[in-house]
């Protein structure tokens, strides 16, 4: 995995998150020169028992969520949008749902990001895309341990498959490479783990409403303005809340990060990525370029 890759930030915190819920203590770093720098984890699991343990963690449903007085759409906002009273319905819908699916509903939007009318925030979803829910309804199919550890261990193995697997994603992971396949065009191309990482990390990091600078973005600590993220490449082992903070460092958000306020925390650098339209439906993250 690339660290300039955009969604090696959520993976990272995916997997980690994954190995924490299975009861592993786990650890990441990048080793190496930035031109072959290699992510390490370190944790108490075997390589091949990974692939065991994602394919038999729970995964949330959306059967499983209290019913809200309205048949459910294909996505959060459409729905809570059919009710009277949007705000009260969504935290009626956290106070019923099991851990795993609250976890799900607050990865999408939290009070901190409903607009006046008390509707999630469309900045914190795909431009144009209305199936965040049906998206996590829809997992690879044909996904086997030894087919995840082998993807763990040589790579994302891409599959063409239904059209608009992974749109429902949140936009961070919604990235070239990453729910798109190897091209971006071909948005029916997908890795089993990849899928089930990213939606691991993205449940890990909620979105907030964020300040950078006089801006106010809404979305997961990646964001630096709505159509930007940034993230950092670190050279020491962090465990899931040491990386949490490590990505909502205000220097890695900063127009120009200093270099030697980021030596002080043991960070190498610095990527920035924006938004690119491939279509009036849906935008990427392509490679972050290095910014310092």
């Amino acid at each position: 995995m690339r660290p300039q890759a955009p969604y090696m930030p959520i993976a990272t915190i995916g997997l980690l998150a994954a190995l924490h819920e299975g009861g592993h203590e786990a650890r990441a770093g990048w080793s190496g020169a930035a031109e072959r720098a290699t992510l390490l984890v370190h944790t108490d699991i075997a390589q091949d028992a990974v692939g065991t343990l994602l394919l038999d963690l729970p995964w949330p449903s959306l059967d499983r969520l209290p019913p809200i007085g309205t048949p459910w759409k294909q996505g959060l906002k459409p729905t809570l949008k059919t009710t009277e009273r949007p705000a009260e319905a969504f935290r009626s819908l956290l106070e019923g749902a099991a851990p795993l699916e609250a976890r799900l509903l607050r990865a999408i939007v939290t009070d901190a990001v409903l607009d006046g009318d008390g509707l999630p925030s469309r900045s914190r979803l795909l431009r144009g895309v209305k199936a965040d829910l049906s998206s996590i309804a829809k997992p690879p199919k044909r996904m086997t341990a030894d087919g995840l550890a082998a993807e763990l261990r040589d790579g994302p193995d891409f599959r063409r498959g239904e059209s608009g697997l992974g749109l429902g994603l949140v936009p961070e992971v919604q990235t070239f490479g990453g729910t798109t396949g190897p091209d971006a065009s071909t948005v029916g191309a997908y890795s089993p783990l990849l899928y089930l990482l990213l939606w691991r990390g993205i449940m890990a990091l909620p979105p907030v409403a964020v300040l950078r600078g006089r801006r106010r973005s809404v979305g997961g600590p990646l964001v630096t303005k709505p159509d930007v993220i940034s993230w950092p490449r670190w050279h020491f082992p962090a465990d899931l809340r040491t990386l949490r903070g490590l990505f909502s460092l205000l220097q890695v958000h900063a127009d120009e990060p200093s270099a030697s306020e980021l030596r002080k925390r043991n960070l190498e650098a610095v990527y920035r990525a924006r938004a690119v339209p491939l279509s009036t439906m849906v935008a990427v993250f392509r490679w972050g370029e290095r910014v310092v």
